[in-house]
């Protein structure tokens, strides 16, 4: 591609434009991820991840499939539950022989441990689930998808665990949590939030 030349001005998004991002090697990101999700199965679950639908979604599933294929974290029930990212999951899959990842078809889509949720049945179905499980689900700042129906279940356990994997923007409900909000209204219901974030 061409670059354009001569410019006065420059206009460009740029989320972490104003900080220092530490760098984690793909291991100590690894690390990070398998003590989150330790914790939060042993507090009885389930653990939730807000997670945006293209490549967040599909390199935490190859960590959490990487972590279980080297016992660092016990077979446990992982559901994708958003539609997108499930379609693009099937794009990675379709170039698997591309990616850096070789082994992505093996430690993602052909992980007995991961069930990928795509009708809205199946999602709500998820409601039940009290324990031992993680659930990825988008969106990745809680304003829109599936999540919100997972945090709205789950928010007001004292055992559920919610990890934010993202940038969370001021004024969404992801960055609330995560200022300490003790109450947030979701779907149109006030929800305690007692669950560790």
């Amino acid at each position: 591609p061409s670059a354009p030349t001569d410019l006065d001005y420059l206009a460009v998004e740029s989320t972490y434009g104003n900080r220092d991002r530490p760098h984690f090697s793909p291991a100590q990101r690894r690390e990070i991820l398998r003590r989150e999700l330790t914790d939060g199965l042993a507090a009885g679950g389930p653990v939730l991840i807000p997670a945006f639908a293209i490549e967040r979604t599909q390199e935490l599933l190859y960590d959490i499939g990487a972590l279980m294929d080297a016992n660092a974290l016990p077979p446990t029930p992982v559901f994708l539950d958003s539609p997108l990212a499930i379609r693009a999951t099937r794009v990675f899959q379709a170039h698997a022989a591309e990616l850096e990842e070789k082994d992505f078809e093996r430690l993602v889509v052909r992980n007995p441990h991961f069930r990928f949720v795509e009708t809205a049945e199946d999602s709500i179905g998820l409601a039940r689930i009290a324990g031992n499980a993680v659930i990825l689900a988008a969106s990745g700042m809680c304003e829109a998808g599936r999540i919100r129906h997972h945090l709205k279940w789950n928010l007001w356990r004292e055992s559920a665990h919610v990890v934010f994997v993202g940038f969370q923007a001021e004024g969404t409900p992801g960055r609330a949590i995560i200022d300490g909000a003790k109450r947030i209204t979701l779907l149109g219901e006030d929800i305690a939030v007692r669950a560790q974030i």
